[in-house]
């Protein structure tokens, strides 16, 4: 059987600050996100519905997040954190979830592969 990765992108605007040793005020950014699936292509030849992926995530991370202060639902509203946040809230809406990835900048990605 084979097996294929799968990823989807999107993005949304949503606002973050910190205490402690990184002490920003609230501020805001344009978060870019890839969320990978992996797993072994169906009986019609494909992983997954594109518009399946597509509608969980505008319910469940665009909609909710979008425009948001991170702080409102993040104890710690890192990136990091909203990353691990999203892995968890997709597990068990969308099968084969291998990892997500997030960016408030370019050049600053964090990934989350379901570890503890």
């Amino acid at each position: 059987m084979m097996n294929v990765y799968l990823t989807h992108t999107g993005q949304f605007t949503a606002r973050h600050g910190h205490g402690g040793t990184l002490a920003e005020e609230i501020h805001e950014h344009t978060f870019h996100y890839e969320i990978t699936f992996y797993g072994p292509l169906n009986a019609e030849g494909y992983l997954l519905d594109f518009r399946q992926i597509a509608q969980v995530l505008k319910e469940h991370v665009n909609t909710p997040i979008a425009g948001k202060d991170l702080g409102s639902f993040l104890p710690n509203p890192t990136t990091e954190a909203l990353t691990i946040w999203l892995f968890e809230r997709l597990q068990n809406l969308l099968p084969y979830l291998y990892s997500v990835k997030v960016a408030e900048e370019p050049d600053r990605w964090i990934e989350y592969k379901g570890e503890h």
